[in-house]
């Protein structure tokens, strides 16, 4: 029997908390530790983890959590001087900061939340020994800051966001399909987003089987050896 083919539909996902994050034992010491704000000891935690590792999911969850405020690094930066000491009277979670070109913004928003006595997340892919633009005043203040590292998925997370990529898709994995693509993508956020869009593309017409995944993770590697060859 033709297994059925599989129409890829994406619908809004639901407001992003914790209760939606993957937790397992390689991310959940990290987890806690963002969470328990109250115990930080300085009032700016810096979050630094690879590109589609959470740090969003996690940065809009702290400060939903927290009653705070999500805003990127591109929005914050467009906001005046006057405008960061309103936001910084609370919690607030700062995601990509060091797309901020111009960092006395983010110094005067780690002073003002200073004063306010609240606290401020900083959610990043890059170590902050890293950003450009930096002032000695800043740097001074982000080395007083705590960091801490989201890890590279251990098995359970990796299936678990897997699971959870497929969801968005509308994808449905048969065991053995799952099984064979955990062990076989590596501990590599980046690859589960990309091969279940590849998928997800060529389910409309044909069934998930390994066969397929064979033929998807075939086609990443050529790219890759391309880019390799640059």
């Amino acid at each position: 029997m033709t297994a059925p083919r599989q129409i890829p539909i994406r619908f809004p996902e639901d407001e992003l908390s914790f209760d939606s994050l993957a937790i397992t034992d390689s991310n959940r010491a990290v987890i806690s530790a963002v969470r328990r704000c109250q115990h930080w000891p300085y009032h700016v935690f810096c979050l630094v983890g690879p590109a589609l590792s959470g740090l969003t999911t996690i940065a809009k969850a702290w400060a939903a959590e927290q009653a705070g405020i999500y805003i990127t690094g591109g929005d914050y930066e467009l906001l005046s001087n006057d405008q960061i000491a309103e936001i910084t009277e609370g919690n607030i979670a700062i995601d990509r900061p060091d797309m901020i070109e111009e960092m006395s913004k983010l110094l005067f928003g780690i002073s003002a939340s200073k004063r306010h006595n609240a606290r401020l997340l900083l959610t990043t892919t890059q170590a902050p020994s890293l950003w450009t633009h930096q002032s000695k005043d800043l740097e001074s203040r982000l080395k007083s800051a705590p960091i801490a590292q989201l890890p590279a998925p251990d098995e359970p997370l990796l299936r678990a966001r897997l699971q959870r990529a497929c969801n968005r898709a509308y994808l449905s994995l048969p065991e053995t399909v799952e099984d064979y693509l955990v062990t076989r993508l590596g501990l590599d956020y980046s690859r589960i987003e990309e091969t279940v869009e590849a998928l997800a593309s060529l389910a409309v017409d044909r069934p998930v089987t390994i066969p397929l995944v064979r033929e998807v993770l075939g086609q990443e590697n050529e790219t890759a050896n391309l880019f390799d060859g640059d």
